[in-house]
């Protein structure tokens, strides 16, 4: 939803021809590259010249008040910070986190239709949302949001904020009711897998050198563990 928002955002700068070119181009393909460095994308789009056009998008960091609203949103989250970071987050995150089109996205083509978005920008576009669908997390980088500093923003030192409120880092971390695996409970190894394992040869080579010692350790070892395998407690 907040994806599909952003996109919408881009549209309503263009034309109806324009739209229509830009989603013919993102589903036949001619986005040809899709690079992630920080804040900025670029992306390789084919066009009407040899060579592809270089589309840019360069995102805006949070202002104060989204940062405030982002704190707030991710103490409320169901999977806690480390889900939303891992890209399970509320749409209440995705629409903090999205770049508003006008004031915090930039964007720009090396094409001649210029200035506004042409077709080669929404085709990127397009084809950037669904790589948002697909790895949501990445909306925190674009922002200019590493893991260090959400853990600022939640904690209320983004700005040097010494007098944060108190909050459960747990719950926050991990969020309400974590799904926990299971404990394992593996069946103890037969005897024959404890004498086959390389670690019970290993065990007889550093106790002798000689082959055949080798083979009455082992020996011994079976004679221990069977005698230990018929041991009852009283």
């Amino acid at each position: 939803m907040w994806s599909r928002r952003w996109s919408s955002d881009i549209e309503s700068g263009a034309t109806r021809s324009e739209v229509s070119l830009g989603r013919r181009d993102a589903r036949e393909g001619r986005v040809l590259s899709l690079e992630h460095s920080g804040r900025i994308v670029r992306c390789d789009v084919d066009g009407s010249q040899a060579d592809p056009f270089t589309v840019e998008f360069e995102f805006s960091p949070l202002d104060t008040t989204d940062t405030e609203a982002l704190r707030v949103a991710l103490r409320g989250e169901d999977g806690g910070v480390l889900g939303a970071l891992a890209g399970e987050f509320s749409d209440t995150v995705g629409f903090l986190l999205l770049p508003a089109v006008h004031g915090a996205t930039r964007f720009s083509c090396r094409c001649p239709v210029q200035p506004g978005p042409c077709r080669h920008v929404l085709s990127a576009a397009y084809v950037l949302v669904e790589w948002w669908d697909a790895t949501p997390e990445v909306m925190f980088a674009l922002r200019g949001l590493s893991a260090e500093a959400v853990g600022a923003v939640l904690g209320g030192h983004a700005d040097g904020d010494a007098g944060a409120i108190a909050f459960d880092v747990e719950d926050s971390l991990w969020g309400r009711d974590p799904l926990l695996p299971a404990l394992p409970t593996p069946a103890p190894a037969g005897l024959e897998d404890l004498l086959d394992a390389p670690v019970t040869r290993r065990l007889a080579a550093a106790a002798t050198g000689d082959p055949l010692e080798q083979l009455r350790v082992v020996a011994d070892l079976e004679d221990f563990l069977d005698a230990f395998t018929r041991y009852r407690y009283p």
